[in-house]
């Protein structure tokens, strides 16, 4: 015998309202009554019932409106609902090569504290120790922010790698030594009692620059994250798309520049081209004696050269610096025009580690992609610096919590 409800039954028509109320409350509100029977179309008598049992399944709060920014009328002040924002928490968690970044929101996604801590190199070698490092973090954020520690209803994890949407298995994180083939989802559920979605982190990226920075108007795009890898994100028709096993954008893995396997265990062109390139380079013009600027900046160790410090020089007018940088460019320039001219986006989204770069990479990345592809894109820098993937993952987490949310938790016999 079907569980389904039958078309039209009173059961199903008073979730769907119940549903619409709620979903107008918590975009909309505070609203009275009146205006959500106007917002809605739902007539007074069907918004007074969905309202007392939104009321007393603590989903909304109803109190004497303070007349602010509304237009004062005669008589008795309206009553005005409003979401439970703190019906519930979310936390975000960016688990990344230098850093582990956690976020604790309310279901309003407002961020009410974080907690940073340092990836170590011996954190970046075990799964384990980065496991407690993510932990550690995750019970700091949540004390911060005054919640006990079952008070989650959901958390996001952003990671390197490809994630498997069934299995939650992580593959292809040469950055983290010991993270291939976990399954960390499973793994942090145990610690934080609530459900935990892992998702790669430049995914992550892109779903918060649409849901607060660059991609927030725009429904086609392509984000590529520039740090010691390259990774991008796909931005179609307004949703992110992650490919039929969680790989679509893995742009770090075209073979461009070189045929052979990079010895870094990065994919050809983020080897090529990447944050460690700029390093690698800077480097190698030391050790032929022609990178004294350099060296100097770096306080005459080599190892303290990174793409930072090369583009910091490069500014300063250094020519060896320069060239660095204009070889380094065309490459990306190059990988970059390889994905806009399969996905034709709008907008290309530069962020990552060197788009601390600024202006000084915006500028002729954006000149030499323009050349190099029949319709160009606009290049902008990312909005959210290095707190993007956590965001991402608060993001993520708080999608799960609205499916349960407008589901009004099986809508509880309404």
């Amino acid at each position: 015998m079907s569980a389904a409800l039958p078309r039209g039954s009173p059961s199903l028509l008073r979730r769907l309202n119940s549903v619409a109320v709620l979903r107008a409350i918590r975009g909309e509100g505070p609203l009275s009554r009146a205006e959500l029977a106007r917002r809605t179309g739902l007539s007074k008598p069907t918004v007074n019932d969905v309202v007392e049992f939104l009321l007393t399944s603590g989903y909304v709060r109803e109190q004497v409106g303070d007349g602010e920014g509304r237009p004062r009328r005669p008589g008795r002040r309206a009553r005005l609902l409003s979401f439970r924002s703190d019906l519930g928490h979310v936390l975000g968690i960016d688990v990344g090569a230098d850093k582990v970044l956690a976020l604790v929101a309310d279901l309003d996604g407002e961020v009410l504290a974080s907690e940073r801590r340092k990836t170590a190199g011996r954190d970046r070698r075990s799964a384990k120790a980065l496991i407690g490092l993510v932990e550690d973090a995750a019970r700091r954020v949540i004390d911060a922010a005054g919640l006990r520690p079952d008070g989650l209803m959901a958390a996001g994890v952003g990671t390197p790698g490809i994630v498997d949407r069934d299995s939650g298995r992580i593959t292809l994180a040469p950055q983290l030594g010991d993270w291939e083939g976990i399954e960390l989802g499973p793994t942090l559920e145990r610690s934080f009692g609530c459900p935990v979605l892992v998702e790669n982190e430049v995914r992550l990226s892109l779903l918060a620059e649409r849901w607060r920075g660059a991609a927030r108007t725009i429904t086609d795009a392509f984000f590529v994250q520039l740090g010691v890898g390259i990774g991008g994100g796909v931005l179609i028709g307004g949703e992110v798309y992650r490919g039929a096993s969680g790989a679509a954008g893995e742009i770090g893995y075209v073979p461009l520049f070189s045929a052979e396997p990079a010895p870094d265990g990065l994919g050809p062109f983020e080897h090529a081209a990447g944050g460690a390139a700029f390093a690698r380079l800077a480097r190698e013009a030391v050790a032929a004696g022609d990178g004294g600027a350099l060296l100097e900046r770096a306080a005459g160790n080599p190892e303290a050269i990174d793409a930072e410090l090369v583009f910091a020089v490069a500014s300063e007018g250094d020519g060896t610096a320069q060239r660095i940088v204009d070889q380094l460019v065309e490459r990306l320039a190059q990988g970059i025009a390889a994905a806009v001219v399969v996905l034709n986006p709008s907008t290309v989204i530069v962020g990552g580690g060197l788009s601390r770069a600024g202006r000084s990479l915006l500028v002729p990345l954006e000149r030499r992609i323009t050349e190099l592809v029949p319709v160009a894109p606009r290049v902008v820098l990312s909005e959210l610096a290095d707190g993007g993937v956590a965001l991402g993952a608060l993001r993520l987490a708080l999608q799960t919590v609205e499916e349960r949310l407008f589901d009004l938790a099986g809508a509880q016999s309404v």
